[in-house]
């Protein structure tokens, strides 16, 4: 509600209602009393187990040992009274007369009771305010006289005392709300501090405590991270050395979330989903390498394929085999004596290689052996085309051509839509993430039972998450 009071029907506005001052103060004082109450009995029982070991008699090994157990106990109970009694303090036992200046700090209790008077007064004015303005303008638009007629200027000033007399109504109201805000931050900085500063706090927690939420955390920017790499090393797969360690650094960040979803997923604080999702990511750089593979392959045997219908060609011009055989090599930049290598190098068909996929996804060594060689440090095998070979596009057509197209439509689409599918499913981890790293384009799919599943059956399993 704005300060205005916009929205407030003055004529059955309660002062307990939500937006006002809830609560019943007597109700606040019974559990302050209660709580008062207790608070006198643990002080009791600690003066008594004092007492007893303080008592004579214990001069003895085991009354020694008996109060170094007990001294604890007495210590604890001690600080538990004190809890207590500041939070029976600052709700208050009584409800107490309206205190004298609005600025001091009272009990809660009392001041609900003062608050709720406060606004009591300010909306039984309103409401008198509220109903004189409506009849001086119902009566305004009624009236058949002109503007400038004395009845109509009457009722005009009336309607501005009205008017006034509402703008005061609403300044009391604020200044009541402001009185009730005030004395309830002062209740529970009260409480609060008696908490935080009693020594209860047991067991002391460490960093460690909340390893789930960190393992959730670095699940979270690894994934971002995964994400941020695939795109740069699919952009940049052309530049060598950059290529090679961008896409294996990518690897690394996915499995780092796949990792720390599934514990998430097996705790129940993340979902299956998320896990497949990110086993898909890690998969799909053993796609890439494989269809990369295949692409380069399938694109030199497109050129051996066209060097050898430009020697068809040649020998029916009237060229001798060797002439022929030097002419296609060159137009097709194939290295010479190599036409045939090139066919027998390209690959016969796609798919079946993809059942090493898993292995190529895992296969660490394969990663950083791309690398060597991208920098120079492993040989590579002796590249079949010549510096200033042509493109697919400017050979003549083959099967193999088809193919090395084909290989690298899905090289791309391996790459994107599983990088697509895991940014969109990244949810934010703090307030004020930005929707580049937390998306959260999924949160309604994982809120249909079974398919935002999470836990472990039997145990703590989820059917969907929370959304």
């Amino acid at each position: 509600m704005s300060d205005d009071f916009s929205g407030v029907d003055w004529q059955i506005a309660r002062y307990d209602d939500k937006e006002f001052t809830p609560g019943d103060p007597y109700e606040v004082a019974r559990l302050g009393k209660r709580i008062a109450d207790t608070a006198a009995l643990i002080q009791e029982q600690a003066a008594k187990l004092h007492n007893l070991v303080d008592g004579n008699g214990w001069d003895s090994d085991a009354g020694r040992e008996f109060q170094k157990k007990t001294g604890d106990t007495v210590g604890l109970l001690t600080k538990s009274h004190q809890r207590y009694a500041a939070a029976a303090e600052a709700l208050g036992s009584t409800v107490g007369a309206a205190p004298a200046d609005e600025h001091q700090h009272t009990d809660w209790a009392t001041a609900l009771d003062h608050a709720q008077n406060l606004v009591r007064a300010a909306l039984a004015r309103a409401k008198v305010a509220d109903a004189d303005r409506s009849h001086c303008q119902k009566q305004l638009d009624q009236h058949p006289g002109p503007d400038d007629h004395p009845d109509k200027h009457k009722l005009d000033k009336q309607k501005d005392c009205a008017d006034a007399d509402l703008e005061t109504a609403r300044t009391d109201l604020r200044r009541a709300l402001a009185y009730r805000d005030t004395q309830a931050g002062y209740a529970k900085a009260a409480i609060h501090d008696a908490v935080e500063h009693d020594g209860l706090k047991d067991p002391r927690h460490h960093w460690w405590d909340n390893w789930k939420d960190w393992v959730a955390d670095i699940g979270h920017w690894a994934g971002v991270a995964a994400a941020v790499l695939g795109v740069l090393a699919l952009v940049l797969s052309w530049v060598p050395v950059l290529g090679e360690v961008l896409a294996a650094l990518a690897l690394i960040a996915s499995v780092v979330a796949l990792v720390c979803d599934t514990v998430s997923a097996l705790d129940g604080k993340g979902t299956w989903l998320d896990v497949a999702i990110d086993a898909i990511g890690v998969l799909s750089f053993g796609a890439g390498r494989l269809l990369g593979t295949t692409a380069k392959e399938a694109s030199v045997a497109a050129r051996g394929a066209s060097a050898l219908k430009d020697v068809g060609l040649a020998r029916e011009a009237g060229l001798n085999p060797a002439a022929a055989r030097g002419l296609a090599e060159a137009l097709n930049g194939v290295k010479p004596g190599q036409i045939g290598k090139a066919l027998a190098e390209g690959p016969a068909e796609l798919l079946p290689r993809m059942r090493s996929v898993v292995k190529e996804s895992l296969d660490a060594k394969a990663y950083v052996d791309d690398i060597r060689v991208a920098a120079g440090r492993l040989p590579r095998e002796a590249s079949l085309l010549t510096e200033g070979a042509p493109g697919l596009a400017q050979i003549s057509g083959s099967s193999f051509k088809t193919m090395a197209g084909l290989g690298k439509a899905l090289y791309i689409g391996s790459q994107t839509l599983p990088l697509a599918l895991g940014w969109s499913n990244l949810a934010p981890v703090g307030e004020g993430e930005s929707k580049a790293t937390g998306p959260n384009l999924l949160s309604g799919l994982k809120e249909i039972p079974g398919i935002g599943a999470g836990g472990i059956p039997f145990y703590n399993w989820t059917w969907h998450a929370s959304g």
